[in-house]
């Protein structure tokens, strides 16, 4: 992660384009089918979540937030939700939720499932980079005291396009965030093509 150090004079010079790309990678049939087939039936949006990464980064304490801030979004039934979450911090998903995480072998799987999400909400993990490098729209739950990749103040990243940063105000309170997040979700769902095609 030094590399822009080198590589860049200067956050201008940062590109916040897709640079992700699954269309080659041979799972990915696989994964359009796997991903279809855990979609209930009426709901129009695809949501993918992840909520802890590695307990041993140096800052986990700082990003770490109730699962209940990300799984509470699950009681939307307009959307169908599916689980990135793997190896820590697994918790009983609400019934609807599909579990990806005993399939997602490698990063190509990842990516592959990531390019089906219409959305992915995330803590600050390496989902959220994948989801951004793919150009997913994407929205990562920040603390107060942030990775350098979020550090630019305000709601949008320099790295990435697709992007939302959702921050925390206060250390370890993040009920403000849960709240802004559930009011988002619910605008993101009545901007949305599939929806508006469904109730047209």
């Amino acid at each position: 992660m030094s590399a822009p150090a080198a590589l860049c004079d200067s956050i201008k010079e940062v590109t916040s384009k897709p640079y992700l790309f699954v269309e080659d990678i041979p799972q990915k049939p696989m994964w359009e089918e796997m991903i279809e087939k855990n979609k209930k039936e009426g709901r129009a949006l695809k949501v993918g979540l992840r909520w802890a990464g590695s307990p041993q980064f140096e800052h986990q304490q700082y990003r770490k937030f109730p699962t209940s801030v990300v799984l509470d979004l699950t009681k939307n039934k307009n959307c169908q939700f599916y689980s990135f979450q793997r190896d820590n911090d697994l918790v009983d998903l609400p019934e609807d939720v599909a579990d990806l995480g005993p399939f997602l072998n490698d990063w190509a799987d990842t990516a592959c499932a990531l390019s089906e999400m219409d959305l992915v909400i995330t803590s600050c993990t390496s989902i959220a980079h994948a989801s951004g490098a793919l150009g997913i729209p994407t929205w990562v739950l920040v603390p107060v005291l942030p990775y350098y990749i979020w550090a630019s103040p305000g709601e949008k990243s320099p790295w990435y396009d697709s992007v939302t940063l959702f921050r925390q105000s206060l250390f370890n309170q993040w009920d403000d965030v849960a709240e802004k997040l559930k009011v988002s979700l619910e605008d993101f769902i009545s901007r949305s093509g599939p929806l508006k095609k469904k109730a047209g």
